[in-house]
């Protein structure tokens, strides 16, 4: 597969009996992108990553990381990417700094003067027992564990579920920090999809195992937008290119389209509207528009 991909995937499918948890999935992340991974709790976001990294075997299909086939080059995928897991599990009777000197051993590339540096802008405290930490302190011990070796791609599944909106807030800072840092390559998993808008410069969105979209952030903000219209005389059936969803409320009707064009623009004329105004959506509101109601 193509090294200008931090990650490749072609037609990845993970069956549990008769379900398809992950359905053919192909998906490209560039090298040195900050990709944000997105889909609804259940979507199938953790069955590809647990693929990637070799730690649940494949159906079928084919996955490349950092060039390399999980399934022949575990050890050294793992030590070449940095990963923090939804709830991460540790030793919780070490201290902050007695797990980073244990994991230290797994790692060539391991910087001790590094983790120390780490720990000031993450504000731990290295004599702190982990089973006595907040759990929005763990998830930044367990990014610490994962940063310190300097890895070419950092793998981020739901760091931040369960944690309160303040140490979201204060964990996704400190991730943009330190990726403004090293500029490595980050794969960001998530279903808390305005957390990540400020930093993924690509978006890939899955729903039910298959990967709807794909697409650099800028350019998934072009394509899919809202028209609405405020109609006189009652609203027309709409078969808008593109239509992705609609809202009425009385005479007006908002559309979501994606593939934006002037093609649609000028459907949407063709109605002959008493106004028309084409808006701008956040990522948020794309996220909606594609898969379906929030949560």
């Amino acid at each position: 597969m193509d090294n200008a991909f931090a990650i490749e995937t072609r037609d990845l499918t993970k069956k549990y009996g008769k379900k398809l948890a992950v359905d053919h999935l192909n998906l490209k992340v560039p090298s040195g992108s900050v990709f944000a991974f997105l889909g609804r709790n259940g979507a199938g976001k953790t069955t590809t990553i647990r693929m990637m990294l070799n730690l649940l075997d494949r159906t079928t299909g084919d996955v490349s990381v950092l060039g390399l086939d999980p399934s022949k080059k575990d050890i050294e995928i793992k030590r070449r990417v940095g990963y923090v897991a939804e709830g991460q599990r540790m030793y919780d009777w070490m201290t902050v700094s007695q797990i980073a000197w244990f994991c230290s051993g797994f790692y060539d590339t391991w910087d001790d003067a590094y983790v120390q540096e780490l720990m000031k802008q993450l504000e731990l405290s290295p004599n702190d027992k982990l089973k006595n930490l907040s759990r929005g302190t763990q998830a930044k011990v367990a990014l610490l564990l994962a940063l310190a070796h300097h890895p070419e791609l950092l793998i981020l599944d739901e760091p931040t579920a369960g944690l309160d909106v303040v140490v979201r807030r204060e964990f996704i800072e400190g991730v943009i920090d330190l990726i403004q840092q090293e500029g490595r390559t980050v794969f960001f998993s998530s279903h808390l999809v305005h957390e990540v808008e400020r930093i993924a410069n690509w978006v890939g969105v899955v729903d039910n195992g298959r990967l709807i979209e794909c697409k650099p952030m800028e350019e998934l903000k072009q394509s899919v937008k809202r028209i609405s219209m405020v109609f006189d005389d009652g609203i027309p059936d709409l078969h808008l290119t593109g239509q992705l969803s609609h809202e009425t409320l009385g005479r007006q009707i908002r559309v979501s389209v994606n593939n934006f064009s002037d093609k649609t623009l000028a459907e949407a004329r063709a109605l002959n509207p008493k106004s028309l105004d084409l808006e701008d959506l956040s990522l948020e509101d794309i996220f909606v528009a594609l898969v379906g109601d929030k949560e």
